[in-house]
């Protein structure tokens, strides 16, 4: 049997998103509940975990290409390499993914085999040191302007957001 992974809504507003990182290879036996891949919206970017369990067998998207929720994003089958072909096999569609997200201080089962599209894309956003909280959005402002985004101070709570980063260039072109 054929698993579809679909890209889940984790939010009321999400109507897209990214696949930034998978955590497991083509070809991995993936377990339900486990971090399958990470993705990015405009707002936040969180670690999903697999609605079933089966091996992975097919990536249906590239990394940090932008898909609307309910597309399917990979395949997963009960055997290596099983995967539907016209409708051959039967598929059973989960369209809510596991939305949870882990804890950061849960380590990857397998760190030199993860992929993350900021190793492969460079118009994706840099990632920050820790201490510095952003959201996708205002990285990635705060990159196409060419402002370090550890200068910008938020106007409210302890994270950047984009609106942030436009005051802070703002002030900075007076």
């Amino acid at each position: 049997m054929t698993y579809e992974v679909v890209m889940p809504q984790l939010g009321l507003t999400m109507e897209e998103g990214s696949v930034v990182a998978w955590k497991k290879l083509v070809g991995d036996r993936v377990t339900r509940g486990e971090v399958l891949f990470s993705v990015e919206t405009d707002k936040t970017e969180m670690e999903v975990e697999s609605a079933d369990s089966g091996y992975l067998n097919s990536l249906c998207v590239k990394l940090g290409e932008k898909v609307k929720v309910g597309t399917v994003i990979a395949l997963l089958g009960d055997q290596p390499g099983e995967v539907a072909i016209n409708g051959a096999a039967a598929v059973t569609t989960h369209t809510s993914a596991v939305d949870a997200a882990t804890s950061p201080a849960d380590p990857p089962a397998r760190p030199d085999d993860l992929v993350d599209s900021r190793k492969e894309d460079p118009s994706a956003p840099e990632q920050t040191s820790p201490e510095i909280a952003a959201s996708p959005r205002a990285r990635r402002l705060a990159k196409e302007l060419g402002i370090d985004i550890k200068g910008v101070k938020p106007a409210r709570g302890n994270r950047v957001v984009e609106e942030d980063v436009r005051h802070f260039y703002e002030s900075m072109q007076s």
